[in-house]
């Protein structure tokens, strides 16, 4: 599927990188993420970002993680995902993908964990998950011979253990497997379609942020 050097993926995962680092730095628990100033300063907590306007931790959670096993497996995902989907579509459809991942991972956290502190790129990378199982069914591929349903699936359950975001995590495949039906059938169109997917994605992704409004406020209220 290569045809595009991955670079926003390279770019994304050094920004994650970075924030690890420099919470390291802090004083942070590199293995279980305790004692995590990035978490208390970017994570996403409902309170903070309604009643004080931090939206920025909507963003800057995704960047954050709470020890070297989660950012590990989150940036190998990443890694492996990105190469794909980037290699084949570039970046200006990629990157629109992404932050509509991040964004719908934020609604699904709020809505099943309102009262959770959320960090990590999960929401994103499950959106890519998202992206891949759409496309390989609609190409025809077994999606449990190529690996990737198996992938789905294994990392839903693993989502049900006691500090993991499962809404974080199903909010991002949710969005993940629309935009995946957005670029198949656009692919199935031909050219002139598949050149409006980043602007479709777009608006799927301003209209998952309009969703997030309301889900903050029904959040709020189980304080």
């Amino acid at each position: 599927m290569q045809g595009h050097q991955p670079i926003a993926t390279m770019t994304i995962m050094a920004l994650n990188a970075l924030v690890f680092l420099w919470d390291a730095v802090q004083g942070s628990n590199v293995m279980s993420g305790g004692g995590s100033e990035a978490a208390r300063d970017f994570g996403l907590f409902a309170p903070y970002v309604e009643q004080r306007g931090e939206w920025y931790r909507v963003v800057t959670s995704a960047f954050t993680h709470s020890g070297i096993i989660h950012i590990g497996f989150n940036m190998y995902l990443l890694w492996v995902l990105g190469q794909s989907i980037e290699g084949r579509f570039g970046p200006k459809v990629f990157v629109p993908m992404y932050a509509t991942g991040i964004v719908g991972g934020a609604v699904g956290a709020m809505l099943l964990e309102p009262t959770s502190s959320v960090v990590g790129a999960s929401g994103a990378v499950f959106g890519l998950m998202g992206v891949m199982v759409v496309l390989q069914q609609m190409g025809g591929v077994n999606i449990f011979k190529s690996g990737i349903g198996g992938l789905v699936l294994i990392n839903v359950m693993l989502s049900f253990r006691s500090g993991i975001s499962l809404g974080g995590h199903l909010g991002g495949l949710v969005v993940g497997l629309a935009m995946g039906a957005l670029l198949g059938e656009a692919r199935r169109r031909g050219a002139k379609f598949e050149a409006l997917v980043p602007f479709a994605i777009l608006v799927l992704g301003a209209l998952v942020t309009i969703a997030l409004f309301p889900v903050l406020d029904r959040a709020l209220t189980a304080f």
